[in-house]
């Protein structure tokens, strides 16, 4: 009896489920294998082995496994997937399953980069507290006329915002929030719907330690007090969360099931990379020592001289000094909110205030006036970051964003226009030839039929084609599911481009190239930085 009783929480379940995007027998199947059985169930109280309620679902189909929850491909038999736990209380299904992906920005503004300062230009602090897009109406739905019908109990949504860190960005523009507050908002505006399971594809993608902490213990203590069951898309180099119950392994071939303590362990017969097995010596330096006492007689390739950059009074930059030497690689650490994005807008000319003469680019102040313009600053350097990814058309070939690098005066955020293939000079052919493998592959597919890992290396190689003096990696490889594509990516960058100017953000060590120096930025009331050398 308890048994049954038992199986009327259970929120989702496969018995000997096979899956296809549409109903024709000839659609090849999503996994080769039926998946035999799975299933999440409410929390409770008492310690049950047997019903999971939390899982991490890692491997290179993980994303259409975590579809296949959220409803999205055909089911063969059609009872092989069933939600008791939703038919028993007549609930609607898209309300109470909750499916989120981070690789993707669905829901917000997609503006060219300078739109987010811009916006300080005409809304003041009053207006922005009922804008649409401010984070407290995104979260909740306010002025959302497909809502109206929408109630959120204040209570709760105090609770949300409080949980999450939210509190003091309630009501900022939502485009204005750094990578690992978008990530908590947009947990919020799941949650505020009080879903029965939620489905999450790279929550800690692109987060730093301690954020990825807070939203790890936040997940926990919202699943267990609403009794909500979570399903965890992690790729396989990622820690599993020490309250997750059970872990999948999802490739080709369909599920293994693994308990959490033994998955590094776990061999399926199939390859599993981890990297805490393969750390690159370089990104774990020894010891450390300041650079910048260090007295150098080449003119630099950019510079900041006391700089400062203030919002509304709450300084993001402040006496900020930092000279980068041509041909030198730098990372820029620091956590979510420290300026990181502020610094790489400034030296892209996409930040309003990178004319206010607060650096020198090639011995020359950056100022109106001088004849350089946003268009020759783009001209001469290569980028690839998460704001870029989300403005590339979806119907965009990958072999159209690749030479869309090639075109000039129109700026790195401008996909519209296509370069021609005899553009391309010696290092960009050889460049290109070199993943060829991949290009003869999806050269032609559209951009939002690419994998990640395709999508990644596309945005890469536009970067790279022009054999650019300036190289910005603003987490270019943290979503590659193909560690193989990834290394082959370092390697140009460590050996075939030597003279470049490399700077680089991500917060996983084996995401980045090889480095020279660290730019440490510590984002406290008294804001300061620190500069380091690997050795």
């Amino acid at each position: 009896m308890k048994s049954s009783s038992r199986l009327y929480q259970c929120l989702v379940r496969f018995q000997n489920a096979t899956f296809r995007a549409d109903t024709r027998t000839t659609t090849p199947q999503v996994f080769k294998a039926p998946i035999e059985e799975f299933s999440v169930f409410k929390p409770n109280d008492q310690d049950d082995q047997d019903h999971s309620s939390f899982w991490a679902i890692t491997g290179p189909k993980k994303t259409q496994f975590l579809q296949c929850i959220g409803g999205k491909y055909i089911t063969s038999p059609p009872l092989a997937r069933t939600y008791p736990f939703l038919k028993e209380k007549h609930s609607g299904f898209n309300d109470r399953v909750q499916l989120l992906n981070f690789r993707e920005q669905s829901g917000l503004d997609k503006t060219y980069l300078l739109a987010r300062y811009e916006t300080f230009a005409f809304k003041g602090k009053l207006e922005m507290a009922d804008d649409v897009n401010s984070v407290h109406n995104y979260v909740t739905g306010a002025y959302n006329y497909n809502n109206n019908n929408v109630v959120v109990n204040p209570q709760f949504e105090a609770y949300l915002f409080s949980l999450l860190n939210l509190n003091h960005l309630s009501n900022k523009w939502i485009n204005l929030l750094s990578n690992g507050q978008m990530r908590r908002a947009r947990i919020a505006k799941l949650l505020i719907t009080r879903p029965e399971l939620l489905v999450i594809d790279d929550p800690f993608l692109g987060l730093d330690p301690g954020a990825t902490a807070m939203v790890s213990e936040s997940l926990k203590r919202v699943a267990s007090e609403l009794q909500i069951g979570i399903v965890l898309g992690l790729r396989v180099q990622d820690d599993i969360p020490n309250w997750i119950d059970k872990v999948g392994y999802v490739d080709d071939e369909g599920l293994s099931v693994v308990d959490p303590s033994k998955f590094q362990s776990h061999s399926t017969g199939r390859t599993v990379l981890r990297h805490q097995h393969n750390k690159k010596e370089n990104m774990v330096p020894t010891a450390l020592k300041d650079t910048m006492s260090a007295k150098i007689n080449v003119p630099p390739h950019i510079q900041f001289d006391n700089a400062s950059v203030v919002y509304r009074g709450l300084p993001v930059l402040l006496d900020f000094n930092w000279i980068v030497q041509p041909g030198s690689r730098w990372r820029i650490l620091g956590d979510n909110g420290t300026g990181k994005t502020t610094i790489l807008l400034l030296i892209t000319a996409d930040h309003p205030q990178s004319w206010k003469s607060v650096l020198s680019v090639n011995g020359k102040l950056r100022k109106s006036g001088t004849g350089v313009n946003f268009f020759d600053v783009n001209n001469n350097l290569g980028l690839s970051s998460p704001e870029l990814h989300a403005l590339v058309p979806p119907g965009k070939t990958m072999w159209q964003v690749i030479l869309s690098g090639l075109v000039k005066d129109v700026g790195n955020s401008n996909f519209m226009f296509t370069g021609k293939e005899n553009q391309l000079g010696h290092f960009g052919l050889s460049i290109l030839q070199q993943f060829n493998d991949r290009l003869e592959k999806s050269k032609d597919t559209p951009f939002c039929q690419l994998s990640i890992t395709d999508q990644k290396l596309a945005l890469f190689l536009r970067a790279i084609v022009k054999n650019p003096q300036l190289l910005i990696l603003d987490e270019a490889f943290s979503c590659m599911d193909e560690e193989s594509v990834m290394e082959r990516c370092h390697d140009i960058v460590n050996h075939q481009m030597h003279s470049t100017t490399v700077l680089s953000i991500g917060h996983l060590d084996w995401e980045l190239v090889k480095l020279d120096y660290v730019l440490h930025l510590v984002g406290d009331d008294q804001r300061h930085y620190n500069y380091y050398k690997y050795t």
